[in-house]
């Protein structure tokens, strides 16, 4: 009998450490309740819940305004431009739906708590899809994912990043085991691919992932020659994406195509939001939104270069790479290489390759941390040791980055405004608004309009439909189209809602801004705020008492602020909305009159005085005006400013000197030494050859 002389090899080591399910449970449950806690304080900032988000309040408002029409019989594509899919107002549809028992603002605020449960399920689902590399690698995933300032710009309010990127991770948790392997069951595979499908059904992007994990089933599977788990995969993604988007194709092909694919391959910029690749770097990073960091993009850049080297050491030289190490290395790359490519970046878009950044990062350490335990500190005590010391390091990182997150949170939401009531009081329910900002009219309760009302929520995509090439901001020539349909809307409307008075989202031909000019009056203005009424509907008994008084405290922040123009036409909007408001005609004059136009200045002065004839500072202005054209007249003003303030140095000034150079010395001497004796510089401004 033959003695076999060669000693067995050693046990091999797994390929995976899948940590105890308690343990699991526990860091994916502390990894919740962060994301969760971080998210319900922010919404208790002012007017997080219920207001107008500044900063960001555009998309919001395409959003879910895209549902309040789809509940309304309006579809997306055939009766307003939508540039993404229908997923995502599909899924909001039954929260648009409730807002005819609590209003437009309950629902929209239901639709942002929704927003944030996405945010919350994108952190867990992250953490909880790099168990396989045990609970560091969960630790460090679950930090980067809950405590990133990239997802307060994604939760804060109604974003479609965290809605396809939760569908992405459902996708991939179907698709890969425990221990990071593949499934076999067909049921998982086509559902793993249902969610893929679906999350490319509310935004375009998931194809990254898409092609990350068809590429891992190529590659895992066919070179065993089984295509069985592929075409599951590739049926359950063109089941999810086809579903929710073929009755829309159906009804509009040619709108459809055009919106989702030629206007978005096409778009070009204006140099708005035209970011380079290195910021961009900093925000897929999140180190963009930390407070006081100087060279982010530097930083950022060299934190990508470190984590690509750990990378190549990790998955070059380590042993036991399963499909999900690979399914994360190729979507991180895919999603990082692929939002390089758009000529616009915006803050928000840097969650969604962040996201997979944040689970290499966890692949990453968790797979050197199970090397460094392995090789240096075999012994189970030293083993715990370690372990506990990362997970105590890993809790103090994730203090410090929460923190650094509330402090983003806190600088962003100070500029969170709410005048959605205020708008409320001056929109007659059921009147058309045509806006270039849906937002503020969702929290006013005022979007669903009648039918004769263009549908419009996305103007800027509107513009982009019918010009791509040329993004606002954009001076001109205007594509025919674009302007033929402002002019359409405007002619219909009962209401002008914009951000500015001069928005960039609007074509503003010279006809254009005639008419607007002409046709509309002013009725409030708020920051980021201002609603025009048709002029030959107003009726000023039906605005709020105060409208013309708020008007003209708008008008002086502007004049405060060096804004004249904004402040003129604020002033003007009170004088036409209450003709006897003095103080709107006598703050318009001295605009005028600082810009040159004294006619019109003059007569804003003598409007002011029809109200109040005792009101000294347009007497004093009119003599200032007049002196050198008028100066009996200017005399004459003067003379009266005097009888209502007799102690005004500079009218007796200016009253001496004309009376002298007309000849009455006398009496104009008298006056010159009341204004020296009130105040005593004036004497070093009479002209020479004056005797008192």
């Amino acid at each position: 009998m033959k003695i076999e002389d060669l000693p067995r090899s050693g046990a091999r080591m797994p390929a995976v450490r899948v940590s105890p399910s308690w343990g699991r449970r526990a860091v994916v449950g502390g990894v919740g309740l962060v994301a969760a806690a971080l998210l319900v304080w922010e919404f208790s900032r002012p007017h997080a819940l219920v207001g107008m988000h500044q900063l960001n309040s555009y998309n919001d408002g395409v959003y879910f305004g895209a549902a309040l029409r789809l509940v309304g019989g309006r579809l997306p594509y055939r009766d307003f431009t939508l540039l993404h899919p229908p997923g995502l107002p599909l899924m909001l549809a039954p929260v648009a739906a409730l807002a005819d028992m609590v209003g437009e603002q309950v629902a929209m605020a239901i639709a942002r708590v929704l927003t944030a449960v996405m945010a919350v399920g994108v952190a867990v689902l992250g953490t909880l899809l790099v168990r396989y590399r045990g609970r560091v690698a969960m630790m460090t995933t679950g930090v980067a994912l809950a405590c990133s300032p990239l997802t307060f710009d994604a939760a804060n309010t109604v974003e479609l990043e965290a809605y396809h990127v939760v569908f992405c991770l459902l996708g991939a948790l179907a698709l890969f085991g425990g221990t990071g392997t593949l499934t076999s069951s067909r049921r998982r595979t086509f559902a793993g691919g249902l969610a893929f499908g679906f999350a490319c059904a509310v935004k375009i992007w998931a194809v990254l992932p898409i092609a990350a994990v068809l590429a891992v089933y190529l590659v895992f599977h066919l070179r065993d020659g089984r295509r069985g788990p592929v075409r599951w995969l590739v049926g359950g993604m063109a089941a999810g994406a086809a579903v929710p988007v073929a009755p829309f194709f159906a009804l509009t092909p040619g709108r459809f195509l055009h919106d989702l694919f030629f206007v978005q391959l096409s778009r070009g910029t204006s140099g708005w939001a035209g970011v380079s690749i290195m910021d961009r770097f900093s925000w897929m990073t999140g180190l963009g939104g930390m407070p006081g960091l100087n060279a982010a993009a530097v930083v950022a850049t060299g934190v990508l270069a470190a984590l690509a080297a750990a990378v190549v050491v990790s998955y070059a030289l380590a042993r036991g790479r399963v499909a999900l190490d690979w399914f994360i290395l190729a979507a991180a790359i895919a999603t990082v290489a692929g939002l390089c490519v758009p000529r616009q970046f915006f803050n928000g878009y840097g969650y969604f390759p962040g996201v997979f950044l944040a689970m290499l990062l966890g692949v990453v350490v968790g797979r050197f941390a199970r090397a460094v335990t392995i090789s240096h500190f075999g012994t189970e005590r030293n083993v715990k040791l370690l372990r506990h010391t990362a997970m105590a390091t890993l809790l103090i990182v994730a203090y410090a980055a929460a923190l650094t997150r509330i402090g983003y949170a806190r600088n962003y939401t100070a500029h969170f405004v709410d005048s959605g009531r205020d708008l409320a009081s001056y929109i007659r329910r059921g009147s058309c608004v045509v806006f270039d900002g849906a937002t503020a009219l969702i929290e006013a309760d005022r979007l669903t309009t009648n039918r004769r009302c263009p549908a419009t929520v996305d103007v800027y995509g509107q513009w982009l439909a019918a010009d791509p090439a040329h993004p606002p901001p954009y001076v001109g020539p205007f594509e025919p189209r674009l302007v033929r349909q402002w002019e359409t809307a405007v002619r219909q409307a009962d209401y002008l809602f914009l951000v500015s008075p001069r928005s960039s989202f609007v074509p503003w031909t010279p006809q254009m801004f005639s008419y607007v000019w002409s046709h509309y009056t002013l009725v409030y203005t708020a920051p980021g705020t201002f609603l025009f009424q048709k002029t030959t509907e107003l009726d000023p008994r039906g605005l709020p008492r105060d409208a013309a008084d708020r008007l003209v405290g708008a008008g002086h922040s502007a004049q405060d602020a060096g804004d004249t123009e904004d402040a003129l036409i604020d002033y003007t909007a009170a004088a036409r909305i209450a003709p006897r408001n003095a103080i709107s005609h006598y703050n318009k004059g001295v605009i005028l009159q600082g810009i040159g136009r004294s006619t019109a200045a003059e007569l804003e002065y003598l409007k002011t005085l029809a109200v109040d004839p005792r009101f000294g500072s347009a007497l004093y202005n009119l003599g200032v005006l007049l002196a050198t054209t008028r100066p009996a007249k200017a005399i004459s003003f003067y003379e009266r400013d005097l009888r209502v303030e007799p102690r005004n140095a500079a009218a007796h000034l200016n009253l001496g000197l004309l009376l002298v150079g007309r000849g009455e010395s006398g009496l104009g001497r008298r006056h010159l030494r009341t204004a020296i004796r009130l105040n005593p510089e004036f004497r070093n401004q009479l002209p020479a050859g004056i005797r008192l």
